[in-house]
């Protein structure tokens, strides 16, 4: 225990760790001078296989983090440094010995003590760790390229692997496995294998629904040589959704009945299940799970644009199934970058996907699917409303972000949210005050929305 305010007060203030902490906050952490500890040379912090799962950051010293006997030497940490934030996190026994190689100062944090901070010196305490977490990731990341270069020097490979595809160089062993931001970016637009295409179907679809003289008729020539499509439209004219109970037996009386917009409608959502309804480990989704969301956020996208203005339909309900389909693409950068998302789950279990995406990979989904939907050369509405969708304040008023917003807002809080890696969201306030919704137009949407997707769904998946 250290007893002297004074004497840990200005070493707190040296050190870059606590540069985002107020004086008053400094000051709250050492008015209990039970978080401090010192420790002599050769004194254990940590024994490995321990349960204790405290969080330490150096304040003035050295120590050593060594395994079984200690004889190796894996790391030595020095003021400024954590450790123990594994086991702080994951409730996981200890997985090495953390020695002082002379006299050692360190803020020790229990989960007791931790949660008896404020709430604001725990969140600064959050993101330094993941600050951390993610220099290491990096340091550690470097080394292995240095040790693939060093390699790859001593035992050169063939220019081109053996079975590699004709005209395909071969990896670059330097290239560094993590990259973010803007690099990150134009790997994902420069590699045109990684952007899926539309679906045929769909496209098709959108480029007829472009002239107002397109009939049903000539929308149900477009899936009529498709059985299983025609199959799945008769299961859904058939469904408790739309009321036809078994009275619908042919395409084109489905067609005649739905009528251009909402045939061209379902026919876009079904031909989109094959997009959107894959499995995607990164996002720990299952088959189907992002498909049944997004249909849920297009129907009530296109309730509350009709609620505004019928003309917003068609683009709503695109924006609304399409809102998440960046995911598809970030999928695999997100997987193998899977440790430090679950650090930044760990240690900030309030935070939406979207925040981990901006921390780790430099952008989000939104922006992806935005540059998805130009290579797909939607209007240019729908691709700006799905980029700003989760930051609709950012889009200048641009009200079809603040429709896909609350879609999908309104579809979470009803229980047709993808799941997956953190799946809470965050409500903007700015979009409630620039769509204004009737009182009991939340339920209403939630309820139609729960039916619409039980009446598309099971053609998918089975249900």
């Amino acid at each position: 225990m250290v007893s002297a305010h004074l004497e840990i007060l200005p070493i707190i203030n040296r050190l870059g760790f606590f540069n985002s902490f107020t004086a008053e906050e400094k000051g709250q952490m050492v008015s209990d001078d039970t978080h401090f500890r010192v420790y002599r040379p050769g004194e254990m912090l940590i024994r490995q296989g321990s349960s204790d799962q405290s969080l330490f950051i150096i304040l003035a010293g050295t120590v050593s983090i060594t395994e079984g006997t200690g004889e190796t030497i894996f790391a030595v940490l020095r003021a400024g440094d954590i450790f123990g934030e594994m086991a702080f996190l994951t409730d996981t026994r200890r997985t090495a010995n953390v020695v002082a190689r002379d006299a050692v100062i360190a803020l020790k944090l229990d989960r007791v003590r931790f949660e008896q901070l404020s709430a604001r010196i725990r969140e600064k305490f959050k993101d330094k760790i993941i600050e951390k977490l993610v220099a290491r990731l990096d340091t550690a990341n470097k080394e292995l390229v240095r040790i693939n270069a060093a390699v790859s020097d001593r035992f050169p490979e063939p220019s081109k692997p053996i079975g590699s595809p004709p005209g395909r160089p071969a990896a670059d062993a330097t290239e560094p496995a993590f990259i973010s931001g803007r690099e990150l970016i134009r790997k994902i637009v420069s590699d045109t294998a990684s952007l899926p295409a539309m679906p045929e179907v769909m496209l098709k679809v959108q480029q007829m629904i472009k002239h107002p003289g397109t009939s049903p008729a000539q929308l149900s020539k477009i899936i009529e040589t498709d059985p299983a499509m025609v199959t799945g439209i008769l299961k859904v004219a058939n469904s408790a959704y739309y009321g036809f109970r078994g009275k619908v037996s042919t395409i084109q009386h489905a067609s005649s009945l739905f009528g251009t917009r909402r045939l061209a409608e379902l026919i876009t959502a079904m031909s989109a299940g094959g997009v959107l309804g894959m499995a995607m480990g990164g996002y720990g989704l299952k088959a189907g799970d992002m498909w049944r969301h997004s249909i849920a956020v297009a129907c009530t996208a296109g309730e509350i644009a009709s609620s505004v203005s019928a003309e917003a339909y068609d683009s709503a309900y695109m924006a609304g199934l399409l809102h998440d389909v960046g995911k598809i693409i970030l999928d695999p950068f997100v997987q193998e970058r899977s440790v430090l998302f679950d650090h930044y789950f760990a240690a900030h279990p309030d935070k939406p996907l979207q925040d981990a995406e901006r921390d780790i990979l430099g952008f989000d989904h939104a922006v992806i699917a935005g540059i998805l939907c130009d290579n797909w050369n939607l209007p240019r509405s729908i691709s700006f409303g799905i980029r700003h969708h989760h930051q609709p304040s950012s889009a200048g008023g641009h009200q079809l972000s603040h429709i896909v917003h609350l879609a999908d807002y309104i579809s979470v809080q009803a229980g047709l949210g993808a799941g997956g890696k953190a799946a809470c969201h965050v409500l903007d306030e700015t979009s409630s005050a620039a769509v204004s919704l009737g009182s009991n137009f939340l339920q209403t949407a939630a309820d139609k929305a729960h039916h619409y997707v039980e009446s598309l769904t099971g053609r998918l998946l089975g249900s």
